[in-house]
């Protein structure tokens, strides 16, 4: 009997002795540090118009005057420098019986400042400009097509101080 008990024992001590050998204990960890990396760069200036401006029909005479619309733009700038901007614009053909304006503009196929703002917003600055179109000394019953380019140029110290 005393083998028998022996023998309980031994092996109930192994038991306990794997037992408590499974179970770990880490230590507590209650506080940490994250690295928080960024960095802000210069991002792009772009120049969106309106695509197209349709001035509707007018009936043949010696002068046809198609009136005024307005041309919309967006200037988005997140370049860091908002100096202001210049807006340039040229017809892309000639045609000695058209007269088209921006503002108070004439556009031929040298390019000229047709929008001037002194100042800016980071972000989208958005407006329109009115283009008046009229046509003289026209014969024929035809549809006529204009295309103007438009050019962005950012503005600096010196010309706004101007």
């Amino acid at each position: 009997m005393k083998k028998f008990i022996l023998s309980a024992v031994l092996c109930g001590g192994v038991l306990v002795a794997s037992s408590s050998m499974l179970t770990v204990h880490a230590d507590d960890t209650l506080t940490g540090t994250t690295a928080v990396n960024s960095e802000v760069v210069k991002g792009d200036v772009t120049l969106k118009v309106d695509e197209a401006t349709d001035f509707g029909q007018k009936a043949l005479s010696s002068v046809v005057d198609f009136g005024s619309k307005d041309i919309n733009y967006t200037v988005t700038d997140y370049s860091g420098d908002v100096k202001g901007f210049t807006i340039s614009a040229k017809l892309t053909d000639t045609d000695d019986k058209r007269s088209l304006k921006i503002g108070d503009v004439e556009l031929s196929d040298q390019e000229a400042p047709v929008v001037t703002k002194a100042s800016n917003a980071v972000g989208q600055n958005t407006d329109k400009v009115a283009a008046a179109l009229k046509y003289t000394g026209v014969e024929k019953v035809q549809k006529y097509a204009s295309s103007i380019e438009w050019s962005l140029t950012k503005g600096t110290t010196a010309q706004i101080g101007e």
